[in-house]
């Protein structure tokens, strides 16, 4: 019944002085001052009450006057709907009139320090005007504070209150101020508390929204650091990793949803999970395919070397992940993966009701035709000579010049390697025919079939021997496929 009262009230009362097209803000701007205003009336009349029943009525005509004007400014207020007319002369009388009233009563120590009262101007102005206008209301009640205090001892007026009556009204207004400027505060530390629970909220969002594509540790980073975060368009250097699962279609015919979709979903964790290792970005994810991108959003100086690292991390990955698939009957395919860099445009491509951070140029299609490069090598992994320019510590061998399809120029390309795999004699073999290859050597044949003949594994070994049977040499391979 309480409750529904209140809630009746407030509502009546937002409902003075209101306007349709006010903001939400203004609306409680408005409520929150008729209840003050409302409430300090109320009060007034009490102490209007008071010194009337202790022999002074000049003085109880002061916060009479002050009831009756407050109660006739609402009215007025809620015919015309001046609001900052209202505003202002509500102010001012609760900064003006105690000071009067102090007048009246003779100063600092008889009127039990009334002006006290004077600071519900600044703190009424705190709340309904804002900081700054807040201060030239707070200098206005020093300003009375001096100059009660060089009035003191000169006034004519005296009053006949007891002490003990003095006494208590000090109490009266310590309290009664007391009281008025915890209720301030409180709301002030209610709207900070609000706003950092909303900006929590939103870093909560930003986190969990961003967590789904970048390192958790990346966005924690950025969370920190949003300067660094340019989501507008910009040109930037980049690198790219492309990965398709090879067979994956005809897979999707003949296998159980369910099944299919579980192990699927399990390979994506634990790709993902090595990109966010090495902090990377998932650009997207088309069907068994993942986009990786470095160096966005966040700049990230050795972008080309952590891409390397991921591309090995992915390929020990996938290799293990399907042995073990197979081992219970899911026949998955190799990994493949292409990785370049190069400059691109990043930013937000869309429009306003749907946006995606991603990159645009040609160093992603050549990542992509790397990847798919490695069906006619033999690869699982092929690395552009930009890629390894940029990794001082690469390890792994040389593939060819590679002129891929749309291209004009060929492209450098390498596959990296463990340490241990090119400590390997394998390696030592395939480079030393590859030097000879190389340099069109017609040895080049000879040499290749010999590491063919002791790595039938090879494939990449197998491929230049079929190139160089086939009447071919040197090291630019032209790959007329996607």
């Amino acid at each position: 019944m309480t409750s529904t009262f209140i809630k009746s009230l407030v509502s009546w009362i937002a409902g003075i002085g209101s306007h349709p097209d006010d903001r939400e803000e203004v609306r409680v701007q408005k409520t929150l001052l008729i209840a003050f205003a409302g409430s300090m009336a109320i009060m007034a009349c009490f102490w209007g009450l008071l010194y009337l029943y202790f022999g002074e009525p000049l003085a109880a005509s002061i916060p009479s006057l002050y009831a009756a004007v407050s109660l006739i400014s609402i009215a007025l207020f809620a015919k015309i709907k001046n609001y900052q007319l209202f505003l202002v002369s509500q102010l001012a009388f609760s900064l003006i009139l105690p000071f009067i009233l102090m007048l009246t009563l003779g100063g600092y120590a008889g009127s039990s320090a009334v002006i006290i009262w004077s600071l519900t101007s600044p703190l009424g102005a705190l709340v309904l005007q804002g900081r700054s206008q807040a201060l030239w209301w707070f200098f206005a009640f020093i300003g009375l504070l001096v100059v009660a205090l060089l009035l003191e001892g000169q006034y004519t007026s005296v009053n006949n209150l007891p002490t003990h009556t003095i006494t208590g009204f000090f109490v009266m207004n310590i309290a009664g101020m007391s009281l008025t400027s915890f209720i301030v505060l409180r709301y002030f530390v209610g709207e900070k508390n609000l706003a950092i629970t909303m900006l929590e909220s939103k870093h909560k969002w930003i986190k969990e929204a961003f967590s789904a594509y970048v390192s958790p540790n990346l966005v924690t980073h950025l969370i920190q650091h949003p300067d660094e975060l340019r989501l507008g368009g910009e040109r930037r250097e980049c690198t790219f990793i492309f990965t398709d699962l090879v067979g994956f279609t005809p897979l999707v015919e003949k296998s159980d949803p369910a099944t299919l979709v579980t192990y699927l979903n399990e390979y994506f964790e634990g790709m993902i999970a090595i990109v966010f290792k090495h902090e990377g970005t998932v650009s997207k994810i088309v069907g068994d395919a993942i986009a990786v991108m470095f160096s966005a959003p966040v700049v990230q100086k050795d972008h080309a070397a952590r891409a390397v690292a991921c591309a090995l991390d992915m390929d020990a990955y996938a290799q293990n992940f399907a042995l073990e698939k197979q081992k219970i009957g899911l026949d998955l395919g190799r990994t493949r993966i292409g990785v370049n860099t190069g400059t691109v445009i990043i930013g937000n491509i869309g429009g306003k009701n749907q946006l995606d951070y991603r990159a645009l140029g040609d160093a992603i299609n050549t990542a992509a035709r790397l990847e798919s490069a490695n069906k006619q090598l033999g690869t699982r992994v092929c690395v552009s000579g930009t890629t390894v320019a940029q990794c001082p510590d690469f390890i792994g061998r040389p593939i060819g010049s590679l002129l891929l399809k749309g291209k004009t120029r060929p492209v450098a390309t390498f596959e990296p390697l463990t340490k241990s795999k090119s400590e390997t004699p394998n390696i030592s073999d395939y480079l030393e025919a590859y030097k000879l290859m190389e340099n069109n050597a017609p040895e080049a044949l000879g040499k290749f079939k010999g590491v063919v003949e002791d790595y039938p594994e090879d494939g990449l070994a197998s491929f230049h021997l079929s190139r160089l049977n086939s009447g071919k040499s040197g090291s630019t391979i032209i790959l007329p496929w996607k």
